[in-house]
């Protein structure tokens, strides 16, 4: 097998509207030949060099495909969970949204992340959607005092219905005030619930018949 030195390990920039830089480290790895191929066919067909490749492929197993693999993480196209929620009734698909929201998502968060709040599952968002999971995309903005998540899919109203549900829940255990408007290929969650919100004023069309049953604030 040859020897290929990787480094320096040039990190790829995070998805994320923060630009952030990683420190790096030479190391060298022996790795198999038909690796080493791939590797080379990926680097020259995306333009980049292979160290940014490996790197991104270890980044993503330690990131990720480690723990997965703990919690039984299987890995299925969209398609298939498509027709997964096309069996579901809209009650079905919620009551499964709000389990997964309850009793999954905050031993999941606090299993990656070492702690359970906002800004962890903001992080959360981030793997599960484009980042890793893949299962959607996601987006977050901050503008005064008022997070807006967007959590975009191509799964149809029940799926929809099923996520709203688990950020519901999500948020009900963090104790969030949380204005939720859902639509068939995305939710939208305003933390806190602002009535300036654009979604949120009765003169916009079409949006009383967005606007989903909202969480509360704690007191």
């Amino acid at each position: 097998m040859p020897e290929r030195v990787l480094s320096p390990l040039k990190q790829p920039r995070p998805r994320t509207a923060i630009r952030s830089s990683y420190e790096s480290t030479t190391r060298t790895l022996r790795i198999d030949k038909d690796v080493d191929q791939k590797l080379g066919e990926i680097a020259g067909n995306e333009r980049v060099s292979m160290n940014v490749i490996a790197n991104k492929a270890l980044r993503r197993y330690v990131d990720w495909e480690a723990n997965a693999e703990k919690f039984g993480t299987v890995t299925t196209s969209s398609s298939t969970i498509k027709k997964f929620f096309d069996y579901l009734t809209d009650d079905h698909a919620k009551e499964m949204g709000k389990w997964w929201g309850e009793n999954q998502v905050p031993g999941i968060i606090t299993f990656y992340f070492k702690k359970f709040d906002f800004d962890s599952v903001l992080k959360a968002l981030e793997f599960l959607g484009a980042q890793y999971g893949r299962a959607f995309t996601f987006e977050h903005s901050f503008e005064g005092k008022t997070h807006t998540l967007i959590v975009k899919h191509d799964m149809g109203f029940k799926a929809s219905a099923f996520y709203a549900e688990a950020v519901k829940a999500a948020f009900a255990h963090l104790g969030l005030g949380t204005d939720i408007f859902v639509t068939d290929d995305a939710v939208i969650a305003i933390s806190p619930p602002d009535p300036a919100h654009p979604l949120n004023r009765s003169n916009v069309e079409g949006t009383t018949d967005l606007k989903y049953a909202s969480t509360k604030q704690r007191p």
